[in-house]
């Protein structure tokens, strides 16, 4: 009999590779590769671009990039980063950026890199076409003190203080204006304030009379007076009870006159307060006369005034590069316990404390330990610098970022290039620190006034600058200097007037020096600018303005007394007519007071000699009987 098959099929042994898993693996692994061969390079580039963009505030443009994912190394070139202030040249450009990252930081999440090269920088290069320039982002909170501070320089600062004195110079009657400006001066609402005021106190005053005692008050006590009796006092016990009916009229006397007096007193402080209304009242019209001064256009013909409208719109925007660069750096390197503020803190489970330790070999999220910066150029002449530290943590790697740069810009006519930038934030307050020199740059078509009167600008000049600032915390120390040698002025004006004061106010000036001195805090700053430029300004314009601004002042001035001389008077006269009116009255009642008091004080004397008197013919009498009754004893 034959044996039935066997239903089962015999177990396949298995080797030691599973083809079905060892399939769908390799195609992960070749599309990963795939992606990164193909894909990984441009996006990475679109997100290096993106990134920039958004921390330089305009377009930043990468040429080309790569990497090697095993050497985790990678090159970036043809680096442009527009000016924010002029799109149509690159703020720097760099021609090629290499550097490796540790696989052992890579490994934990971070980046680490140990050196980098910098190489072929430049400043200032032309870029083919404008590059786009992001606006400024909207403050979360509504503006800071410092953005409010900063905008109200810079509404200062625009000011064309140097065209508005050429067109005066050229003709133009700044006092013709007058008749256009409307509106409500201050002296009209100090005006009606002071009626109201002046209302106010004439009718306190009239409640306050009409509650003081009135004549017929004071004849009441005469009365009393009257019938006290002072001549028919015969013995002591009558004087006394004269006496004390004479203190009690004195007690209600005081009582009704008290009132008066303090009447009288306070009288003189409220006619005092109105007269000095009538002097604040100055103080108000000349803020007026400054008022109207500015809105129409009259500027101050002083040196400080005309150096900030030369130079103060150049060192206002220095001052906010600054603290754009510092709001950047303390975002991306906070200081020391700045993140451990911003994250949430811990819930608090169990009751204990909570103790943070360091890693002997730990990484911040990005750390360049060093970078050369090189640009050498045919001649030896080039750039030569280094980056040290840049951290994300400077707390962990223990030191402040460095930054040294030193040589020439051949290509754009800059020399002795010195540059220094420390930025430490090793410890609970930030500290950025800046020197910067430049020994000569070229200059070349820089407007210094552009106006429908006169424009003024420099069509050559070698320039050299100065920079040094110090930001601890909130608090800013800021030095600008430039001095401009060999200089061409470039000036026109379709006046001859003008051209004739433009033309003496800058004969002989082959120099141009500038100053300015910025300290304090972001939202309190206090400014001293200077320029020999400003001076030479001043003087020349004074004796073709002096007498033109003189007899503006003079009529702005008149127009302001003639427009509050009728509201003045009428309140001068109200306040004498009550001053003489509130006086006589209560000179009235001081009278009859004075009088009373007189006639009370006669009574008390009078009563005080029949008291003693009587006292002493008491005092006779018995000593008469004393000595009657001795004799009585003797006998």
């Amino acid at each position: 009999m034959d044996k039935p098959a066997d239903s089962k099929k015999p177990v396949k042994k298995q080797g030691a590779l599973r083809i079905e898993a060892v399939v769908p693996m390799l195609i992960v692994v070749g599309l990963i590769v795939l992606y990164f061969s193909l894909f990984f390079d441009a996006h990475l580039r679109r997100g290096l671009e993106y990134g920039a963009t958004q921390a330089n505030g305009a377009e930043v443009n990468i040429g080309r990039l790569q990497t090697s994912v095993f050497k985790a190394s990678m090159l970036i070139g043809d680096v442009q980063m527009t000016d924010p202030m002029q799109p149509m040249q690159n703020r720097v450009q760099i021609d090629e950026v290499r550097f490796r990252m540790l696989w052992d930081a890579l490994l934990r999440g971070k980046v680490m890199i140990d050196e980098a090269i910098i190489e072929d920088v430049q400043i200032d290069t032309v870029r083919k076409r404008a590059g786009k320039v992001l606006p400024p982002s909207p403050p979360q909170s509504g503006p800071s003190a410092s953005d409010k501070m900063l905008a109200t320089m810079k509404d200062e600062f625009s000011g064309n203080v140097v065209g508005d004195l050429a067109a005066i110079a050229a003709g133009a009657n700044p006092s013709e204006q007058l008749h256009k400006i409307s509106g409500e001066l201050k002296s009209d609402v100090y005006l009606a304030e002071m009626q109201r005021s002046m209302d106010e106190t004439e009718q306190n005053w009239k409640v306050r009379m009409a509650a003081l005692p009135r004549g017929e008050d004071f004849s009441a006590l005469r009365t009393r007076l009257s019938q006290v009796d002072l001549k028919g006092v015969k013995d002591v016990s009558q004087v006394h009870t004269s006496v004390k009916e004479l203190q009690a009229i004195r007690d209600e006397f005081e009582a009704k006159s008290k009132p008066i007096g303090e009447a009288g007193s306070g009288l003189s402080g409220d006619l005092k307060g109105l007269q000095t209304s009538f002097a604040g009242l100055d103080d108000v019209v000349r803020a007026d006369v400054r008022d109207l001064q500015a809105r129409m256009k009259l500027p101050t013909l002083d040196a400080g005034n005309l150096s900030q409208a030369l130079f103060g719109m150049d060192v206002l925007n220095k001052l906010q590069q600054a603290r754009g660069y510092m709001d950047q750096a303390r975002q991306y390197m906070p200081a020391k316990g700045a993140q451990q503020q911003a994250k949430p803190a811990p819930r608090n489970i169990h009751k204990g404390r909570d103790y943070a330790f360091g890693h002997a070999k730990g990484y911040p999220a990005f750390w360049l330990r060093r970078a050369m910066v090189t640009s050498t150029l045919p001649g030896g002449k080039g750039l030569s610098g280094e980056i040290r530290d840049a951290a994300t943590d400077q707390a962990l790697v223990g030191r402040p970022m460095v930054a040294t740069l030193k040589g020439d810009f051949p290509q754009q006519g800059v020399t002795g290039i010195k540059a220094e930038l420390i930025v430490d934030h090793t410890k609970q307050e930030p500290v950025e620190r800046m020197e910067l020199s430049v020994a000569r740059y070229g200059v070349a078509g820089r407007s210094l006034v552009n106006s429908p009167s006169v424009t003024l600008g420099f069509a050559k000049a070698a320039a050299a600058a100065g920079f040094t600032a110090e930001l601890r915390g909130e608090q800013v120390a800021i030095h600008a200097s430039n001095q401009f040698r060999e200089v061409a002025f470039e000036t026109t004006a379709q006046s001859p007037v003008v051209r004739e004061m433009m033309n003496a106010s800058l004969a002989g000036l082959n120099t141009v020096s500038m100053d300015a001195r910025v300290r304090g805090t972001w939202g309190d700053l206090d400014w001293n600018l200077s320029t020999n430029l400003g001076d030479a300004l001043a003087r020349g314009m004074k004796r073709y303005l002096q007498e033109k601004m003189n007899e503006a002042r003079k009529k702005i001035q008149a127009q302001v007394d003639q427009r509050i001389a009728a509201q003045r008077q009428k309140l001068m006269a109200h306040r004498s007519e009550l001053e003489s009116r509130l006086k006589s009255a209560l000179a009235e009642k001081q009278a009859q007071v004075d009088k009373l008091r007189a006639d009370l004080e006669a009574a008390r004397r009078d009563l005080e000699q029949r008291k003693n008197a009587a006292t002493d013919a008491q005092k006779q009498k018995l000593k008469q009987d004393a000595n009657q009754l001795l004799d009585k004893w003797r006998k």
